[in-house]
C-alpha cells in the first residue's frame, strides 16, 4: 500500500466516512490555524507497508506555500512523491528540508522508497489540536502499529504521548523507537537524532532493496 494506489484511495474514503461529521463540527468552532481541510484525507505518505523507516507525525502540515491538493501529488516509483523534482514547491520544500541529510547520502528516489510517514489526524491543517480525537484515531494508531509489527524503525517526531497509547508502539525497544532531541524540529539527521539512532536509520535505509 502506497500513496495514490487503490488501497490508499479506499482508506481515504473510509476515513472521510468515519470523520466527516465530527470534523465538520470541530471546524465550526475552530480558529483558522486549527481548521481541518476536509477535501481529502491524507492517511500516510510513502510505501507504508515496505519502507524500513516510518515517521509518526501529528498531521499533514499546511503553511503559506503548501496546499491540501499538494498531498495528492504522485509519480511512479516515488512513493514519497514530495521528494520528486516536480513536487509542488511548498510540500517539496517541507520534506526535502527534513530529509536532506538522507538524500545527500542515498539519493532522493532511494529515500522516497525507504521513508514513509503517517499521522494522528489525517487531515491537513496549519496547527494540531491535541485534544481532538476523531473516529479515525484507532485506524491511524493501527496503521503505525502495523509498521512496528513488521520490524520497521519508528521515529516519533510529534505527538509521542499520543502515539504510545497503542501498546504495539509503546512496547517497541529503544533500538526500534526513536525520538528527536528537540520537539521544535522534525529534521532527520545526526544532530537531531543522535549518533546511535542516526547510524541505525542509515544502515536500514542503505540495505533497503526497493527496485
Amino acid at each position: 500500500m502506497r500513496t495514490g494506489d487503490p488501497d490508499w484511495l479506499d482508506l481515504t474514503i473510509d476515513l472521510t466516512i468515519d470523520d466527516h461529521a465530527q470534523a465538520a463540527s470541530f471546524n465550526v468552532r475552530a480558529t483558522d490555524a486549527y481548521r481541518l481541510a476536509l477535501s481529502s484525507a491524507v492517511p500516510f505518505l510513502g510505501a507504508i507497508r515496505t519502507a524500513p523507516v516510518v515517521l509518526l507525525l501529528t498531521h499533514p502540515a499546511l503553511d503559506a506555500l503548501a496546499t491540501p491538493a499538494d498531498y495528492a501529488f504522485q509519480r511512479p516509483d516515488w512513493p514519497l512523491g514530495a521528494l520528486h523534482p516536480d513536487a509542488p514547491p511548498g510540500l517539496g520544500a517541507w520534506w526535502k528540508n527534513r530529509l536532506a541529510a538522507l538524500v545527500d547520502l542515498f539519493g532522493a528516489q532511494h529515500v522516497a522508497n525507504s521513508v514513509a510517514a503517517t499521522f494522528l489526524t489525517p487531515w491537513c491543517s496549519e496547527a494540531f489540536e491535541a485534544r481532538l480525537r476523531l473516529p479515525s484515531r484507532p485506524r491511524m494508531l493501527a496503521l503505525a502499529a502495523s509498521a512496528a509489527a513488521r520490524d520497521a524503525l519508528v521515529l516519533i517526531l510529534r505527538g509521542g504521548d499520543l502515539w504510545t497509547e497503542h501498546p504495539e508502539i509503546a512496547g517497541l525497544p529503544p533500538t526500534r523507537r526513536f525520538y528527536p532531541r528537540t520537539w521544535r524540529t522534525t529534521r532527520i539527521d545526526r544532530d537531531n537524532l543522535g549518533d546511535d539512532a542516526w547510524t541505525t536509520v542509515c544502515k536500514r535505509i542503505g540495505v533497503h532493496a526497493w527496485l
